[in-house]
């Protein structure tokens, strides 16, 4: 009997020093089905969640598509006044057919999609606003319209 008491007491002591999992952090939704309670991805990074997008055939230019895609994001553009000049001109082109309808993806990758590789989207979460800065390694066109 002695020794039966001292093995439960040596697995008493490895069960406390492993992690302890609880029920309360899991929801039954179904008979035999169970589904953690926390956040999705897109609840956490509101830019990452995934949709379907078809832009209106009435919007016309870039910043037209990304303003209406942003409408349900939490997030908005950032006011034409802190935006550069190439920022205000590329929202301002025309918006490409082939930007008019996405597969499911993430909103962040559809906005890098449409603004093209030479910017990049600078997300400032605090106040939720989305601006766009030109990358380094693509060169300022002349007035000829070739690089210099």
């Amino acid at each position: 009997m002695c020794c039966s008491g001292a093995a439960v007491w040596s697995h008493s002591v490895v069960a406390t020093d492993q992690p302890v999992t609880t029920m309360t952090t899991l929801i039954q939704t179904g008979r035999y089905s169970v589904m953690a309670a926390q956040p999705t991805t897109g609840q956490r990074d509101l830019l990452s969640v995934t949709r379907a997008i078809t832009i209106p055939g009435d919007i016309d230019s870039v910043g037209e598509a990304l303003h209406w895609m942003l409408r349900d994001s939490g997030y908005r553009l950032a006011a034409d006044a802190v935006l550069s000049e190439e920022a205000k001109a590329m929202l301002a082109l025309p918006l490409p057919a082939v930007h008019r309808r996405f597969e499911p993806m993430p909103l962040q990758t559809v906005m890098g999609l449409m603004i093209g590789p030479a910017f990049h989207l600078i997300q400032d979460p605090v106040h939720r606003l989305i601006a766009f800065e030109r990358c380094a390694e693509f060169s300022v066109p002349n007035a000829t319209g070739g690089a210099q």
